[in-house]
């Protein structure tokens, strides 16, 4: 059994700490997602919050982004752009985004909580932007690894020999992600980007801790998620309405310049 889940972060903590210990079947990414968040979850909570709230990314065309001063987005993928572990864009808006994703007035890249193979597919789904992942060495340096298409900044050597060193993945939430991201995308000022993710605990954060804004969507296809995730994703909503409360909901978060 589950514990009852009751406000706050504690409480949440012991809820995912439960699922860690076997009492939900698991999916491998998500595990590890949950494992690096959990010792900052307070701080995580509080950077929760998105400057913007839209349905879906149809929502997002290369002029709402200019006229909201906008240089560069950064995008989640599975349940943001397409289904789970999806193969393409979903078609309710892929010639949309594809064509978003090749317009000068916007730099794009992704960054997805992937493990390594759905890395390398991303890769080929995406070729026309960079797909983004870090690692983090025993003394605490990251590096950072880029793919376009399919080629990588990163060989298969020097990855096999940054692994063998004891690096491991850097997963959303985290500030540092993106901004190297920033770096890649040649963006200095963290107001001037945007993160596009349906999770509040890992793209809206990830955004919130860098300085940058955010934008929350409804997750694509949450039928094709696995259990650990669809309970994931319903804490974090909670969790979410409990700190910040249905103010926190409203389209815009925006505050005034």
């Amino acid at each position: 059994m589950l514990p009852r889940l009751a406000a706050g972060p504690a409480s949440v903590s012991l809820l995912f700490g439960s699922i860690i210990k076997g009492e939900v079947a698991l999916n491998r990414d998500w595990l590890t997602t949950v494992r690096q968040s959990l010792p900052r979850l307070g701080q995580i909570v509080s950077h929760m919050r998105p400057t913007w709230h839209l349905p879906d990314a149809s929502q997002v065309s290369a002029k709402w982004l200019v006229d909201h001063g906008i240089e560069a987005a950064i995008w989640d993928v599975d349940g943001t752009l397409m289904s789970y572990h999806g193969d393409d864009i979903d078609p309710s808006f892929r010639d949309r985004l594809r064509a978003l994703f090749v317009d000068p007035a916007v730099r794009h890249a992704i960054l997805s909580n992937c493990g390594e193979e759905r890395f390398l597919v991303l890769g080929r789904i995406f070729p026309e932007i960079p797909i983004l992942r870090g690692y983090r060495r025993a003394d605490g340096e990251m590096v950072l690894r880029i793919r376009r298409g399919e080629e990588d900044s990163l060989g298969a050597d020097a990855l096999a020999a940054l692994l063998g060193e004891g690096a491991r993945s850097i997963r959303k939430p985290d500030g540092g992600l993106v901004r190297e991201a920033m770096t890649v995308l040649g963006v200095e000022k963290p107001h001037r980007v945007v993160m596009i993710g349906d999770q509040y605990m890992t793209d809206v954060a990830s955004a919130s801790l860098a300085g940058a804004r955010s934008i929350k969507v409804e997750t694509w296809r949450r039928d094709t998620f696995p259990l650990p995730v669809k309970l994931s994703q319903a804490v974090e909503k909670l969790l979410f309405l409990l700190v910040h409360g249905r103010s926190g909901s409203v389209q815009s978060n925006e505050p005034k310049r």
